[in-house]
């Protein structure tokens, strides 16, 4: 059975084109029938329970009148299917016509929207998956065991570091990929948040570092940790602005955003080679992401 048969069997859709536009955690289609659009994911075998949390978080919010892209029922009233292509998740989203967000011009209005969803995801009533050390340090660590890294120990070093300073911070709900690639700004201005699939209970300043962060991630020039450092503090400034209307920052939480913009280079590397396969990266740009590392502590610790 093709995604087209399989689709009019779920939905009782006859679509006419399917298209695939990404595949990384799971492969995303823009699908059509009779010129109205939508968006079909289909997620990775061992993304399954992820999915289905994600379809319950979005479902939760929708009904709560948070801005997130609406899931289409299936024709039995569900909000995903099993496919008979590998047994993986699938769920049709809504397709929304619209940009995304500039950070720049929008950035108060996106700590807005950072608050009020964990404001709303406080009285979410399910157990969240729980995001500690092992998934945002220990999974990356992992995966440098697995392909023999023969300075794994430095990761091991600074990892362990970075972990110590924001342990004991407070817990609340965590979208886990909150940058403005996951937002989509309509003709009515208003922004919807989509792609929940790292959520979970976790640290909520880690979604602030996510979308405050102004460096380059693969630059190592000076003046990207010294512009980088500066542009993100600002950008943080104007973020609270929004985000204090919900929840106020301690100085301690404040300052571990750039700690969490370092752990975020662990996170998403485990997720890289986690989808593409332990080849898609080399020792050299391991080695780059040690370096980088350091030049981002360096800055921060004459700063902070």
């Amino acid at each position: 059975m093709d995604i087209r048969e399989e689709l009019q069997q779920k939905y009782n859709y006859l679509f006419e084109n399917v298209n695939l536009i990404r595949d990384m955690i799971g492969q995303v289609y823009l699908v059509e029938k009779n010129n109205k659009r939508y968006v079909l994911k289909l997620f990775r075998k061992n993304y399954s329970n992820q999915a289905i949390q994600s379809v319950d978080i979005m479902s939760y919010l929708y009904q709560n009148g948070y801005p997130v892209v609406k899931i289409i029922d299936t024709i039995d009233g569900n909000k995903y299917f099993i496919s008979e292509r590998e047994n993986r998740v699938g769920v049709l989203y809504e397709y929304i016509d619209g940009v995304e967000p500039n950070k720049a011009e929008l950035i108060e209005y996106i700590g807005e929207m950072a608050g009020k969803m964990r404001f709303a995801m406080s009285k979410y009533q399910s157990t969240l998956f729980h995001h500690d050390d092992e998934f945002f340090i220990n999974r990356y660590i992992k995966i440098l065991d697995q392909m023999n890294y023969k300075d794994i120990q430095a990761f091991k070093q600074h990892g362990k570091e970075l972990w110590s300073r924001i342990s004991d911070l407070p817990l609340g709900f965590c979208h886990g990929d909150y940058h403005t690639g996951n937002m989509l700004i309509d003709n009515r201005q208003k922004i919807n948040l989509f792609d929940f699939d790292a959520a979970a209970l976790s640290y909520p300043t880690y979604d602030i570092a996510t979308v405050c962060d102004m460096t380059d991630y693969f630059s190592l020039s000076d003046s990207n940790f010294e512009i980088g450092f500066n542009q993100t503090y600002s950008m943080l400034e104007r973020f609270l602005k929004g985000y204090s209307k919900f929840y106020m920052l301690n100085d301690t939480e404040i300052k571990s955003i750039f700690d969490f913009i370092a752990i975020r280079h662990f996170d998403i590397q485990a997720t890289i080679i986690e989808s593409l396969g332990l080849d898609c990266v080399n020792t050299n740009f391991i080695k780059n992401q040690y370096d980088w590392l350091m030049k981002w502590e360096k800055v921060c610790r004459n700063k902070l």
